[in-house]
C-alpha cells in the first residue's frame, strides 16, 4: 500500500456485505457474543452459531478488548498508512467507541499518525453506509477531514427502523431507553423501534407481522423523501439495508416491497442490501427481528 493511504475501520455491527468492506479496504473490528463460558467473535462465518446460541440460551455481548483494538491499529500503522479513521456504532449503545478512542490516542502518539475516532450515533446499515461514503470519498481524492465530514453527514441524516417480536431482549440488555411498555405479543402486537439521537426508542406498535413489514417500508420511504404527498424530508439518492435475525424470507419480502415502492416514488437508489443482522445486534433484537436502514448516500456508492 502507498504511504499516503488513509485506512478505514468500523465494527461488526455495520451489518453490510463483506464485499463492500473489501471494495473500500475497510477493516471490520468484531464485537463478541457471550454465552456462559463461550465467547464467539461476531464475524460472518459465525452467524449460524450465534443464532443457535440466541435460541438456546441467554446470551450477552461484549465490545472488542483494548488489546484487539491496539493490534488492529498497530497493524495498519505498520502498513505505512498516513492516517486512520475509525467509525463506530453509537456510544450510547456500546462502549466500543470509547474503548477505541482510548487506544487510538496512544497509537497516534507512538506512531506519529493521526487517528480519528467517530461516534456515528447510529448502528447497522446506517453506520455501514456512512463508512462506505467515507471510503468512496477517499477513493475520489478527499482528505481525511473531508471523508470524516462526509461520514458524519451521512450518519446524521440516516434512519434505522426495526420491528421486533417483543421488547424483552432489548430491555434485558439495557438497550431500550424508555419505560417498560405493556406489549401484547400474544395478540400479535409488534413494536416498531427507531434509532434516534443515538438511542433505541419505541416509535409505535402495530398488529401483525404483515403490517409491521409494511410500516417498515413506509417509514423508510418517508426517510428517503417519499411519498410525494404529506410531510417528507428532502430528496437525494439513498441506500437501503434490510436486516433480519434468522428470517431471510421475510427480509427479502420487505426488500421487494421497498424496491417496488421506491421505483413508484421515483427515488434514486444507490444500493439495496439484504443481510443478516450482526450477531451482537441479533442478541438484543431477538429472533424474528427485521430492520431497515435508510441512508443519504448521494450517488457516492453503488451496487
Amino acid at each position: 500500500m502507498g504511504p499516503t493511504r488513509i485506512a478505514l475501520v468500523t465494527d461488526s455491527t455495520w451489518s453490510l456485505p463483506p464485499g463492500l468492506a473489501e471494495s473500500f479496504g475497510v477493516r471490520v473490528l468484531p464485537l463478541h457474543v457471550v454465552a456462559g463460558a463461550t465467547s464467539v467473535a461476531d464475524v460472518p462465518g459465525q452467524a449460524e452459531r450465534i443464532t443457535g446460541l440466541i435460541r438456546a440460551t441467554t446470551a450477552s455481548t461484549s465490545q472488542p478488548t483494548p488489546g484487539e483494538v491496539r493490534d488492529l491499529l498497530l497493524s495498519l500503522a505498520d502498513e505505512g498508512v498516513a492516517g486512520i479513521v475509525c467509525i463506530h456504532l453509537s456510544g450510547q449503545l456500546s462502549g466500543t467507541y470509547g474503548s477505541v478512542r482510548a487506544v487510538a490516542g496512544d497509537v497516534s502518539a507512538e506512531r506519529g499518525i493521526p487517528v480519528e475516532v467517530v461516534d456515528s450515533r447510529t448502528v447497522a446499515g446506517a453506520l455501514g453506509y456512512a463508512v462506505a461514503v467515507a471510503g468512496a470519498s477517499l477513493a475520489a481524492g478527499a482528505s481525511m477531514a473531508g471523508a470524516v465530514a462526509g461520514a458524519r453527514e451521512c450518519a446524521a441524516t440516516s434512519r434505522v427502523h426495526m420491528s421486533v417480536a417483543d421488547l424483552r431482549h432489548l430491555q434485558r440488555g439495557g438497550r431500550l431507553r424508555v419505560p417498560q411498555l405493556a406489549i401484547g405479543t400474544a395478540l400479535g402486537i409488534r413494536p416498531i423501534l427507531e434509532v434516534r439521537h443515538g438511542e433505541i426508542r419505541v416509535r409505535e406498535s402495530v398488529r401483525g407481522s404483515a403490517r409491521a413489514r409494511q410500516r417498515l417500508v413506509d417509514l423508510a420511504l418517508r426517510a428517503a423523501g417519499a411519498p410525494k404527498d404529506g410531510p417528507r424530508e428532502p430528496r437525494s439518492r439513498v441506500s437501503f439495508a434490510v436486516h433480519h435475525v434468522d428470517s431471510p424470507g421475510a427480509a427479502q419480502t420487505v426488500a421487494d416491497m421497498l424496491g417496488r415502492a421506491a421505483a413508484e416514488a421515483d427515488l434514486g437508489v444507490d444500493r439495496l442490501d439484504v443481510t443478516p443482522m450482526a450477531g451482537v445486534l441479533a442478541v438484543h433484537a431477538g429472533p424474528g427481528a427485521l430492520a431497515v436502514a435508510t441512508a443519504r448516500t448521494r450517488g457516492l456508492i453503488h451496487s
